[in-house]
C-alpha cells in the first residue's frame, strides 16, 4: 500500500514539471511590427500607418498603438498613425503597444521628408465650351517646398480664331472647332506649363414665332401675319425658306408667307418649320377662332304620293359663306320607280313656282349632302320633291 502511495506521489510531481516546462518552452516574444514601412515622403505628403501586433503565444491582437516623432517639427503623426510631412528633414516614428503586463513593444520606421516637383495647374479644366460664351480659368503654382506661390501666368490658344484667351486666363468661344488652352510660367529658368484641349460646341438651331397670337375672329375673316426669328448652331440669325401648317384648314387657314385667316370656329394650331442640313426645326401657335355660330335647321321628309318617301334631314350654314349644307340622314328612303325626281327648296310646298331647285335626286337609300349655293338659311320654309315629268308632288319637309 505504501508503495503505491509513493508510485502515485511521483507521477504527480513528473507530470507538473513536464507542464510547466511545455509553458515556458511555448511562450514567444511579442512583438510590433508596421505592415507598411517608408524610407521617404514628400514634403506636405501624408502617409496612413497600419500595424500587426501578436502576443506572447502568438496570437494576433488589436492593443492601443502609442504614436511619436522624434522630430514632430519635420514629420508629425497622429494618435491613429498618419503622418504628415511639413518640412525638408529626417524623423522617426515610432509605434508602441503596452502588453497586459505592462511591457511595452515597440517598433521604428526612419524617414527622410523630400522636396516635391513643382508644379502648375489648370484648377477649372472644361471638356467643351458653348459658342459665344467665355470661361475665367483659375490655376495654382506650387514650389518644390509644397508651397502655393502666385507667379505670374502666360497664357496661350493654338487657335485662337476658335478660341481666344486673354492675359488673365478669360477664354471666348469665337466659333466651331478644336484649340488647346495652355498656361506656363517660368520660375529660376524653369518653365511649368499646364494644358487644357477644348472643344467648342454650337448651340440648338431655334426658330421662334415673334408674334404668337391667341384668338381671332371668324366672322370677319380676321388675319394675322406672322414673323419669325431663326438662329443657326452658331447662334447667328438666318433668313431661310419658312414652311407654314394649319392643323385644320377648316377652322384657320395659312398662307406661303404666313398669313393665317380665320374661317370657322374652333381651335388650330399653326407650325412653323425649317428644315437644313436633314435637321427639322419648329414652332407652334395655337389659337382659338371665334365667331358666331352658324345656325341649323332640322325636318322630317314625309310622302304625299303613293310612292315611298321619308327621313329626316339637317339644314345649316356654311361659315364665311352664303350658302348652305343639306345634310340627309341614313334613315332616308325613296322609291327608285319615280322618273325625273328633283329637289327644291321653296316657300310653297304645293308648287315649283318660285321655288329653287337643287339638283335631280340621285341617291335613293342612305344618307347624302347637297350644297346650296347663294341661299341663306331663313330664305325658304320647305323642301319639295317634286316629278317633273308628270309634275305632280311625292313628297315635302318643313325646315324648322
Amino acid at each position: 500500500m505504501k508503495h503505491l502511495r509513493l508510485l502515485l506521489v511521483l507521477s504527480v510531481v513528473l507530470l507538473q514539471n513536464c507542464v510547466q516546462n511545455d509553458i515556458v518552452e511555448d511562450r514567444i516574444e511579442e512583438k510590433l511590427s508596421f505592415n507598411t514601412s517608408l524610407q521617404e515622403l514628400t514634403i506636405k505628403g501624408t502617409f496612413q500607418y497600419t500595424t500587426k501586433y501578436t502576443n506572447n503565444v502568438g496570437e494576433v491582437q488589436t492593443p492601443t498603438i502609442i504614436w511619436t516623432s522624434s522630430n514632430p517639427d519635420v514629420i508629425t503623426v497622429s494618435n491613429s498613425g498618419l503622418v504628415t510631412a511639413l518640412k525638408i528633414g529626417t524623423s522617426i516614428i515610432t509605434a508602441t503597444a503596452i502588453t497586459t503586463d505592462g511591457k511595452a513593444v515597440s517598433s521604428e520606421n526612419e524617414i527622410t521628408v523630400v522636396k516635391a516637383e513643382s508644379k502648375l495647374e489648370i484648377d477649372n479644366l472644361l471638356q467643351d465650351i458653348t459658342i459665344n460664351t467665355t470661361h475665367q480659368y483659375t490655376t495654382t503654382y506650387t514650389n518644390d517646398l509644397g508651397e502655393v506661390e502666385t507667379p505670374q501666368i502666360s497664357w496661350s490658344s493654338t487657335n485662337p480664331a476658335v478660341l481666344s484667351v486673354s492675359s488673365s486666363g478669360l477664354i471666348t468661344a469665337i466659333a466651331l472647332g478644336n484649340a488647346t488652352i495652355t498656361a506656363s510660367v517660368t520660375i529660376n529658368g524653369n518653365i511649368f506649363s499646364f494644358e487644357d484641349v477644348l472643344t467648342v460646341v454650337g448651340v440648338a438651331e431655334r426658330l421662334t414665332i415673334n408674334n404668337p397670337i391667341t384668338e381671332l375672329n371668324a366672322d370677319t375673316s380676321q388675319t394675322h401675319q406672322y414673323t419669325t426669328t431663326y438662329t443657326d448652331q452658331t447662334g447667328q440669325t438666318q433668313t431661310p425658306q419658312i414652311t407654314w401648317s394649319s392643323s385644320d384648314t377648316s377652322i384657320a387657314s395659312i398662307s406661303s408667307t404666313g398669313i393665317i385667316t380665320a374661317v370657322s370656329i374652333g381651335s388650330v394650331t399653326i407650325t412653323a418649320s425649317v428644315t437644313l442640313n436633314g435637321n427639322t426645326t419648329t414652332d407652334q401657335n395655337t389659337i382659338t377662332i371665334t365667331g358666331s355660330a352658324p345656325k341649323e335647321k332640322t325636318g322630317t321628309i314625309k310622302t304625299t304620293s303613293s310612292y315611298p318617301l321619308s327621313g329626316t334631314f339637317t339644314l345649316k350654314e356654311i361659315p364665311n359663306t352664303n350658302d348652305l349644307e343639306l345634310i340627309v340622314n341614313a334613315d332616308y328612303n325613296a322609291s327608285t320607280a319615280l322618273p325625273g325626281l328633283y329637289l327644291y327648296i321653296t316657300n310653297n310646298p304645293n308648287s315649283v313656282g318660285g321655288a329653287k331647285e337643287i339638283q335631280k335626286v340621285a341617291v335613293f337609300n342612305g344618307a347624302h349632302t347637297y350644297i346650296i349655293k347663294d341661299t341663306g338659311i331663313d330664305d325658304y320654309n320647305h323642301l319639295l320633291y317634286w316629278c317633273k315629268p308628270f309634275s305632280v308632288k311625292v313628297g315635302d319637309a318643313e325646315i324648322k
